[in-house]
């Protein structure tokens, strides 16, 4: 019987080897049917992902032609879905088979040309996406090395070969990335466009492929192959320190940890494994640390049960501050609870020390509260009220440390709604008054007072917390819409105004010939009101348009008539010209005792004009319309001179300007005032048209109104800072992570 390449059979029967290779194809089937199950409902993620930022971009966009191409490619997407799902499906299927496997390698030798240096052969198109493809392969390989080599040692090992290197072991994220580029390469899609997909697709797939290793070791470990096998740098949960460096940390917001805001993860032996690489190069993070260097002095190990009643004790103890600028600070827990043994203790003399999981959790709740009291984003008091929940946090991560990676926990939920409700409240003398401090410090101290270990007391809290938000927040939506309407109502009436004025100054600038005072006042003071109102109401009558051709028809008729035509016209319009007026003068009441004179005076005017039409001189006019014309040159040069400076500054605010394009209603901003007070509002709403952005305080009240180019100054001036509103905690984490890592790495 023939065998399979790379496969070694020795001293075995071909009825045994037939068995032996029949398990071996029922094995590969299943970690494949695995596989395939996890990454579809990946891939489903990322399509909805896809879906809402090709919306936000479409809504977003500038142009009408940029919103139909974002519209455009969300459309094909939808169309193509489960054609992609299917064919990326039969692409990981494909990767499982022998001759892939076994041969891949040969065939990769036989085209040496595949790295960066051939890139430049292809189009620039082909070159983005192989760049891109490339970029998430390189990041992924870097990111999950040790349970991707423990992935490929056990698939070799159940297809038969005898080296690593005689096979390409499938799920190589190079592999991964390629199949799905072949997968999606149907979409008419620009670009652009498919480079969004490329991003959506490593934030939901590649960002989150640990998983898939791990599910598919744990099975082929069921599978009895390679059990005991481990790599370097890989710590088991609560087990010895690893010597070598964790996966590196890759830049920016696309890490891994965005998982963690999707699906509980157990994150913490993870955790512990970036602190035995602290622990390996510095004794910065070792409890055990003094004991090292001076000598073998006695220590006394606190257990957990012991750690969490001294705990409880310290958790009534008045809060830590600083006490210059009444900001939080973080608890020093071991200065404290050696200072509890002292006091509760005989034995002074001995150092106090934990156990590894305990003292590993001490040092990350420490650093974690450390980088929640740096967030700018939450106002001094509020810190100062949450940093009084370390110690119950600590108690609640000794109980059940999936804090750490599940945004589902109690005490996290609780803790994020705390901070999410805060960032709106800006400081004031008067503040043990507002409801809202009222209600956080109520909330803290309920905690203090009776957190005894039962985590449902974080349940309770946080749905007793977001009732009362929920009542605060409908009462200042109420408020924030009537402001809305109100400030919108406002700006409109101006604008309206604005055009108003600006036409009938133009009209009447534009004049060949002097228009009488009571002509004017007319206009400027009475007919204004009709044109105000025609374009604040609907223009479905046309009404606008009609209001400003009867301006324009009482101005020319008082024009100076060369031709006979025009004589006709004037003798054919005038009489419903002074009816409209009339009409029209009566709708906004304007002046009702005088309005009858104020019309005859009117009349008489257009008669002496159209009588003295003929005989005018029109060198006077002439003369004026030089002069006129010779202001509005000067002073459209006067106006290009301040247009240039102008620009001028325009250019430092290019990056700002950009930024306040992209802030969208909702987001809160802190402004800092000239005698240096600070408070913070919301964007309610951007009138575009008014170039105006109407800011209201968390009650829905209007605190600030600001020009595109004024908030942008006052961005570029610091004295404006948008304020992040992603859940607080999840912050924290991405910053511990990111920390961890780096600390390790040094």
């Amino acid at each position: 019987m023939s065998k399979s390449p790379g496969v070694s059979y020795l001293n075995r029967s071909d009825r045994q080897a037939t068995t032996e290779n029949h398990s071996e194809r029922a094995a590969i089937s299943t970690i494949c049917n695995e596989v395939a199950r996890d990454m579809q409902e990946m891939l489903q993620s990322m399509f909805d992902g896809i879906d809402d930022s090709f919306f936000e971009l479409a809504n977003n966009a500038r142009t009408n032609n940029e919103q139909n191409r974002f519209f455009e490619a969300m459309r094909e997407i939808r169309i193509k879905r489960k054609g992609i799902e299917s064919s990326f499906n039969q692409e990981l299927t494909t990767l499982f088979s022998s001759n892939k496997v076994l041969k891949q390698k040969l065939e990769h030798s036989k085209n040496p040309n595949t790295g960066f240096e051939s890139l430049s052969l292809v189009q620039n198109e082909d070159l983005e996406q192989e760049v891109a493809i490339t970029s998430m392969a390189s990041k992924a390989r870097s990111n999950f090395q040790g349970p991707l080599l423990q992935f490929h040692a056990r698939i070799g090992k159940l297809y038969g070969a005898s080296k690593l290197s005689e096979i390409s072991p499938p799920l190589d994220p190079q592999d991964i990335c390629e199949s799905f580029s072949r997968a999606s390469s149907d979409l008419e899609v620009e670009i652009k466009e498919r480079l969004i997909i490329y991003k959506q697709f490593d934030r939901y797939v590649m960002s989150n492929l640990e998983h898939i290793y791990e599910n598919a070791n744990k099975s082929l470990i069921r599978l009895g192959i390679m059990p005991n096998f481990k790599t370097p740098g890989i710590r088991q949960k609560h087990g010895p320190r690893s010597e070598t460096a964790p996966k590196p940390m890759t830049s920016g917001n696309e890490t891994k940890e965005q998982g963690l805001n999707e699906a509980p993860q157990d994150i913490f032996p993870h955790l512990q494994s970036l602190l035995a690489n602290i622990k390996s190069t510095s004794k910065k993070y070792d409890s055990n640390s003094a004991s090292y260097e001076q000598g073998y002095q006695p220590t006394h190990i606190i257990h957990t049960n012991d750690l969490v009643s001294m705990l409880t004790d310290i958790q009534k103890a008045p809060a830590q501050t600083n006490a210059p600028t009444g900001h939080a600070k973080v608890i020093d827990i071991r200065s404290a609870l050696k200072s509890e043994l002292h006091t509760n203790s005989n034995q002074t003399n001995k150092t106090p020390t934990f156990t590894q999981i305990d003292d590993d959790l001490i040092n990350l709740v420490s650093m974690l509260f450390e980088f929640i009291l740096d967030d700018y984003n939450l106002a001094p008091p509020i810190q100062v009220l949450i940093s009084r929940l370390q110690i119950p946090i600590l108690k609640v991560v000794i109980k059940d440390n999936t804090f750490f990676g599940s945004n589902r926990h109690p005490a996290r939920k609780l803790l994020n709604s705390l901070a999410r409700a805060g960032i709106g409240w800006s400081e004031s003398p008067d503040k043990g008054r507002d409801p809202l401090y009222q209600k956080i410090h109520q909330t803290v101290h309920k905690i203090l007072d009776e957190f005894d270990g039962d985590i449902t007391l974080f349940d309770k809290l946080n749905e007793d917390f977001s009732l009362f938000i929920n009542k605060e927040n409908r009462k200042a939506k109420i408020v924030e819409q009537r402001t809305k309407e109100v400030e919108v109502g406002r700006i409109r009436s101006k604008q309206a105004q604005k055009k108003v004025d600006d036409i009938l100054s133009s009209r009447i600038l534009g004049a060949r010939h002097p228009i009488p005072q009571i002509v004017i006042d007319t206009l400027k003071n009475g007919w204004s009101r009709v044109m105000f109102l025609a374009c604040l109401r609907d223009d479905q009558e046309h009404q606008w348009t009609h209001t400003i051709k009867i301006a324009e028809d009482l101005i020319w008729c008082l024009q100076p008539l060369g031709e006979h035509k025009d004589r006709q016209k004037w003798i054919t319009i005038v009489p419903k010209l002074l009816k409209d007026l009339k009409s029209g003068l009566d709708e906004v009441s304007y002046k009702r005792s005088e309005l009858d004179s104020t019309l005859t005076t009117i009349k008489t005017e257009l008669t002496t004009s159209f009588k003295n039409s003929s005989f005018e001189d029109l060198n006077t006019t002439t003369v004026g319309r030089k002069i006129s014309s010779t202001s509005k040159k000067q002073f459209h040069t006067e106006k290009t001179a301040v247009q240039k400076q102008l620009d001028t500054k325009d250019d430092t605010l290019e990056k700002y300007l950009a930024r306040v394009d992209k802030l969208k209603n909702g987001t809160w901003l802190e402004f800092l005032l000239l005698n240096g007070n600070k408070f913070r509002c919301k964007l309610s709403t951007n009138i575009k048209e008014a170039d105006c952005y109407i800011f209201v305080n968390r009650m829905g009240l209007k605190t600030i109104e600001k020009s595109r180019k004024e908030l942008a100054e006052d961005l570029r001036k610091n004295q404006a800072v948008i304020l992040e509103q992603g859940l607080m905690i999840d912050r924290a984490m991405n910053a511990l992570m990111s920390s961890l890592r780096q600390k390790a790495n040094a």
